[in-house]
């Protein structure tokens, strides 16, 4: 039986599906959120309340909830674009998982800026870094610390017992996140989860 503990989320907070109750403060949404989903992707340079997002992820340490920073890869190659989103969230740093997609391996200096980070890159090659690599699904996952798989399709039900195949042998957790999906799509990838036994 696989170890590897599937953390199911999406990106961003703005669910369209009844998911909030309409009368919800939007400064509540993320609690409300992670009471149900134990992952979620913002964009570094996100409108959302990061601040009180760290804050609120300090409060509950026991909660086994993971934030990833996804950073678009014209914002990772550029050094200085790179070391000014890394300014406003460095103090965080041991809250969260920076994320990018690359079509290239990242340069020695872009990694030297990273190298106090949790770090995932997705690529659809390997990317030959000193970090773990895992290959789902047609990407390579490279990693320090998780894995993370992020898709902006919306996964069907074979898809979603594919990627979940694929990447029980991390033995570790993994985050899943769907970049469009719903409430009733997230569930069912928890649901299937279950049923193969993850």
């Amino acid at each position: 039986m696989s170890k590897t503990e599937f953390l199911i989320g999406r990106s961003g907070l703005d669910l369209q599906d009844d998911f909030y109750p309409d009368d919800l403060p939007e400064d509540w949404r993320f609690d409300y959120y992670t009471a149900i989903f134990k992952a979620l992707s913002l964009a570094i340079d996100t409108d959302e309340d990061l601040e009180q997002i760290f804050d609120d992820i300090r409060e509950d340490e026991e909660d086994d909830f993971l934030l990833v920073l996804t950073i678009e890869e014209s914002q990772f190659t550029d050094e200085a674009t790179l070391k000014g989103l890394l300014n406003d969230v460095q103090e965080y740093a041991d809250d969260f998982i920076l994320f990018c997609e690359v079509d290239d391996t990242p340069s020695k200096a872009i990694m030297a800026l990273l190298s106090a980070y949790k770090v995932c890159f997705q690529s659809k090659k390997p990317l030959k870094l000193k970090l773990q690599e895992v290959q789902v699904s047609g990407s390579t996952l490279s990693f320090n610390q998780y894995p993370v798989l992020y898709s902006e399709q919306v996964w069907d039900e074979k898809q979603m017992r594919s990627y979940l195949e694929d990447i029980q042998s991390v033995n570790t957790k993994a985050i899943l996140i769907c970049k469009f999906a719903e409430r009733e799509a997230l569930d069912k990838i928890r649901i299937i989860a279950e049923l193969l036994g993850y």
